[in-house]
């Protein structure tokens, strides 16, 4: 009979230790609160002070049963939200859309004094122009100052249209690992696609100190197959370790993963399944263990039908682009959702959605930001990187995105010299792209430059190749 109690008794004990195990775990990886009241507007206005103009509709929403619309004048409402920190990194994000054509949906955010008065350079807005919702976010630092956020939605008179907005989040970061919801500025992001780089403890920390020396302070990090093995899921202890480190030393990390096939819609689900493979892991691992954003390089015109079929791959593209940053959404996470993309794609135009524009402006809508594959080894002239990277920076900071500028290292066989600073070493390539920083670095739409990548960057001679 005491034998049979003591089982009870530990069985019992079992179950408890369990029950607070799972409490614990799930306490420990909590996603951020978000501050805003009523975000959704199921309960109508409450939390809001409407400064005219503003009703809740039941269609259209981006989730749930309500949305708030705005028009057809000016109109907007605002919250104060109270306790925040100054200097701190905060995550703002919502959806937005409008009726028609020409008008604009703001979701926006104005750092206040304890007084009330609005603050020099604290102001950060996303901007929404698509007649179909689009989720947006936005990181920003709270200036000098700062201890309360005034957080508004607003439409300008515009056209006489009507401007809606939903699933309103306001959170702040921990720094745990970056700055998850948004690329940030001041990045050097370095791409790392052979992943013998992260397969020991000793090549793990001949990647961080490398990056470390070259300032390097985003890794975009192959998760894909690699010699037979889906890597990710095959050995997570190798991305654990790694991201640990480089979030220890102020880098992010995010999935590379990519492959021109993907872009067609019968193979959607195969790049779909890959983003679910990073969130498993993600859920599976500590905070400081996750990746910070999605990274794909998808190329649909190396595909053998992309002269004959732009409009049906390019659409493809961004449907797929859709689907993989709603899959993010839909999971409750903040990861960016952003891809490679070549510089010429403003040549390109095609109908997405019933509007006709070039690719880059429909992926910048889609994509949280993008990066440039810039190939060109000199930063000024009207083939340079500078003028090769304009149309899609000054796009970008118009409707809250970003821009990183790549450039190569890799000697790439049978392409001009000129696509690659392989032949004029790092000394060069730096001078050049200190040209590209200084000319950027007051846009909006520029988040820092890229290199292609660890392999050949780790091997670069600094002055000119023979």
């Amino acid at each position: 009979m005491f034998t049979k109690f003591v089982r009870l008794l530990l069985c019992f004990s079992l179950i408890y230790a369990g029950l607070l195990s799972e409490a614990a775990f799930h306490h420990a990886y909590a996603e951020p609160s978000n501050l805003v009241v009523n975000q959704s507007f199921e309960q109508n206005l409450i939390g809001w002070q409407d400064w005219g103009g503003v009703s809740i509709v039941t269609t259209p929403v981006a989730g749930g049963g309500k949305a708030a619309r705005m028009g057809t004048g000016e109109s907007g409402a605002g919250q104060i939200v109270t306790g925040i920190t100054a200097g701190t990194v905060y995550t703002l994000s919502g959806s937005g859309r409008v009726s028609v054509g020409g008008e604009h949906a703001i979701i926006g955010v104005d750092c206040m004094n304890s007084s009330g008065t609005k603050l020099a350079s604290g102001k950060f807005e996303l901007n929404y122009d698509s007649t179909s919702y689009n989720q947006k976010s936005l990181g920003f630092k709270t200036v000098a100052g700062t201890s309360q956020i005034q957080v508004y939605i607003y439409k300008n008179p515009n056209v006489g249209g009507y401007a809606y907005v939903d699933n309103i989040s306001l959170t702040k970061q921990d720094g745990s690992s970056g700055d998850p919801g948004d690329i940030g500025t001041a990045r050097k992001a370095m791409w790392v696609w052979n992943l013998n780089d992260i397969a020991t403890a000793s090549s793990r920390s001949d990647i961080i100190n490398f990056a470390l020396s070259k300032g390097t302070n985003l890794f975009y990090l192959n998760t894909g197959y690699y010699e037979g093995d889906n890597y990710l899921v095959a050995h997570p202890q190798y991305y654990r370790a790694l991201i640990a480190s480089a979030h220890l030393n102020g880098i992010r990390v995010e999935s590379l993963d990519g492959a021109s096939e993907w872009v067609r819609a019968a193979n959607h689900s195969i790049p779909l399944s890959r983003i679910q493979d990073v969130l498993n892991y993600n859920a599976a691992s500590a905070l400081n263990e996750r990746f910070d954003g999605i990274h794909h390089d998808n190329e649909p015109y190396t595909l053998s039908d992309w002269g004959t079929n732009k409009q049906m791959l390019g659409a493809d593209y961004l449907e797929l682009a859709r689907k993989s940053k709603q899959k993010l959404i839909d999971a409750g996470t903040n990861m960016t959702y952003s891809g490679d993309i070549p510089f010429w794609y403003e040549t390109v135009s095609v109908t997405y959605n019933g509007v006709n524009k070039e690719m880059y402006k429909h992926i910048l809508d889609e994509m949280d930001y993008v990066a440039i594959m810039d190939y060109r080894d000199y930063a000024e002239g009207s083939d340079g990187i500078i003028a090769n990277a304009q149309n899609e920076i000054n796009y970008a900071a118009s409707v809250g995105k970003k821009v990183i500028i790549g450039v190569e290292t890799y000697d790439v066989p049978g392409d001009p010299s000129f696509v690659t600073f392989y032949q004029e070493g790092e000394n060069y390539m730096n001078q050049e792209l200190a040209k590209v920083q200084s000319y950027y670095s007051g846009s909006t739409g520029y988040a820092g430059y890229a290199i292609h990548y660890y392999t050949t960057y780790r091997t670069m001679t600094w002055g000119p190749r023979q």
